[in-house]
This record gives C-alpha cells, structure tokens and sequence, in this order.
C-alpha cells in the first residue's frame, strides 16, 4: 500500500475520481429536492450513484490497461462501449432493486424497466472514461512540454559553458600565443588556418540554438576542430585515437554531447602529464543503441585526492551531460564516469540509436515516461 501512495499516478487518480464523483453527487442531490418526499426515488437515485462509483473502479482498470497498450481510437471505443453496457445493466438494476425495498406499493422486479434505464448508468461510464483520456492526454501534452524546457534550459546551459570553457584565458592565451608564433616564423598560412579554426569553432558552438539533437557526424566535427587548436599547444604530447563505427556516423544525437566530455579529459588528463597522454574515442552500435566511450590517461600523481578531484562523477561538465541525456531519452539513456581497470579515465555513454534520415528523427515527439 506504501508503494501505491507513492506512485504519483496514483495520488493524482483519487483527488480527480473524488472531485468528479463529488460533483455528480451535489447535482443529484439538488435534482432530487423535488422528490424529497418520496423514499422509493431517493433510495433509486441513491443506489444508482453508488453503484455507477463503484463501477467506476473496473472501468478505470480497462482503461489504464487500454492506455498502456496505445491501440487505435477505435479499439479503445470499442472496449469502453462494450465494457460499460453490462456495468450500466447492474446499474440500474441495483437502483430498481433498492427503489423496490422502500417502495409504499411493491411493484415486481422487471428487467424490462432495468434495460430501458440502463442507458444512463451506460452513458455516465462511457463519460468517465472520456475524461480518463482526456485528462491522460491532457498530462501527457503537459509532461512534454515541461521536458522541451528543460531540454532547452540544458542546451543552452550546454552551449554557454562550452563557450566559457573555449574563452578560458589560459585556453585564449595559449592559443593565441601559438598562432603568434607561427606569425614571427613568417609561417602566415598555418597562422591563418589557426584563426580560421578558432573562429569557426567559437561561431559552430552557438550556431543553430534551436536544434537539440544533431547528427553524431556533426558533433564529431565540432570535437576534432577543438582537438585540432589544442595540438597547437600540446604538440606531439597530445595524441588522439578514434575508433567510430561508420554506422553509427548518422545516429542523431544531443547538441554539444561529446565536446565538453573531450575538454574535460584534456584538462584532467593530457594538460597534467609531463609528457602528454592519449584520448581514445570509440563509438559502435549496440544493438539499437549508441553506445560511445571517451578514455584518457590521468595524471602520473596518482594520491587519492587527485583521483577523487579526476573521477568524480559531479564536476559541471558530466552532470549537464548526466541531466541532458535523462531529460531527452529517461531509462534509455545513460552515463557512467569512473577509473577503469587500466588505470584510465572512461565516460561511457548509452543512448537510443535513433538514426536523422528515420521516421523518428530529430523533428520526432519527445518520447514521455510512465508518471
């Protein structure tokens, strides 16, 4: 029973079924003032209420069976209809049989009164179940929305810290100080390749706001043009492996996903080597998913604060990636950051391998979880 108060579709099925039934009571108590002084009618009015509420119980369990299954419109209908008619006889037939008992002239049981009055307990419950619907659909319209939010929010929190990150002084500094050099050693067409580079990174970073998901082609571009202005400072100390899956090249994917989780194992792991280290990246497709893994060397210190201060799974960066990826794809998608058993640094991804040119493309609705 815990378990069932905790579930929120639960806690918001009762206030509704209360209010809504509640409603129904005070019309027909108001209805029946009329006819106060006549017991066989109240005790007829009152029977059938309560017996359209109980009935009201089975209804609501076909059709969050029905909902759960999504079938066609028509199907769904068809089951309310055909469901609510015989609860609608017994209706009426618990109204009759109670108006019978406080009836003066005790008139016999005819079920041919029962059918003729079963329409309205019928009627009642095929509109119980259009609010249930209605209300679901209503949610369900209302749980998108909100996540479409906070996929935006995310985005662009995404894009104005990988902004931040490229305007670092020390990144800026570093930079420009390279393309400095190639400047003085009269080499202009590295120098101005350089700048290029820097320019079309900055401006690809805020390109495109509007877009949430793109192809991993795309992202994997925007990574190499900042991998390629960080060997600039890091020389033949930074060497980069990748290993993607020409498959997987076309998967859609979420904006600015794998650059911030480059920068971070450049920053954690490469800047803090003596002599360098690698960042390898793989990406394949598991089954019908897109699974992608980022691997870097970590520091030669390896004293426990450091580790915790590397690997921790709450810095900025990881968490708006963790958040984004809840946010867009629930249970499907998920992040994993940790030490692995070669001593490395590894963030591995698993996402829905949704591909661009798919009837579920970026253009798709926002897949809503069960709440």
């Amino acid at each position: 029973m815990e378990r069932l108060k905790q579930n929120p579709e639960y806690m918001s099925f009762w206030p509704l079924q209360m209010a809504g039934w509640g409603t129904y009571l005070v019309m027909n108590v108001l209805s029946s003032i009329p006819y106060r002084h006549r017991p066989d009618y109240i005790a007829f009015r009152g029977a059938f209420l309560a017996s359209s509420f109980l009935a009201s119980f089975p209804m609501y369990w076909l059709c969050h069976f029905l909902w759960k299954r999504r079938p066609r419109i028509r199907v769904i209908a068809a089951f309310c209809i055909l469901a609510s008619y015989p609860l609608g006889l017994l209706c009426a037939a618990a109204a009759f049989e109670a108006g019978i008992v406080f009836s003066i002239r005790r008139p016999p049981f005819s079920w041919g009164d029962i059918i003729s009055a079963a329409p309205s307990g019928w009627f009642a419950l095929i509109a119980w179940s259009s609010f249930y619907f209605g209300i679901k659909h209503y949610l369900e319209l209302k749980e998108k929305h909100r996540q479409l939010l906070a996929i935006e929010r995310l985005a662009r929190e995404a894009q104005i810290r990988a902004l931040r990150y490229q305007l670092q002084p020390h990144f800026l500094f570093n930079t420009l100080n390279a393309i400095s050099t190639l400047v003085l050693s009269e080499q202009v067409k590295p120098a101005t390749e350089m700048i290029g580079k820097l320019a079309h990174m900055l401006r690809s970073t805020l390109d495109s706001p509007d877009l949430h998901r793109l192809p991993f082609s795309d992202e994997l571009a925007v990574t190499e043009e900042y991998l390629d202005i960080e060997r600039v400072r890091f020389g033949d100390r930074l060497e980069v492996r990748w290993d993607v899956d020409p498959v997987v090249r076309n998967v859609l994917v979420p904006r600015l996903l794998l650059q911030p989780l480059v920068e971070n194992a450049v920053r954690h792991g490469v800047a803090r080597r003596p002599y360098g280290g690698f960042i390898l990246i793989t990406a394949r497709r598991v089954g019908t998913s897109l699974a992608v893994h980022i691997e870097n060397q970590l520091p030669e210190e390896k004293s426990s604060v450091l580790l915790d201060r590397v690997v921790r799974p709450g810095g900025l960066g990881l968490e708006n990636v963790r958040l984004r990826l809840k946010e867009m794809y629930g249970e499907a998608g998920s992040m994993h950051a940790s030490a692995n058993a070669r001593g490395n640094y590894e963030v591995s991804l698993l996402l829905p391998g949704i591909e661009a040119d798919s009837s579920d493309g970026a253009s798709s609705p926002i897949e809503v979880y069960e709440i």
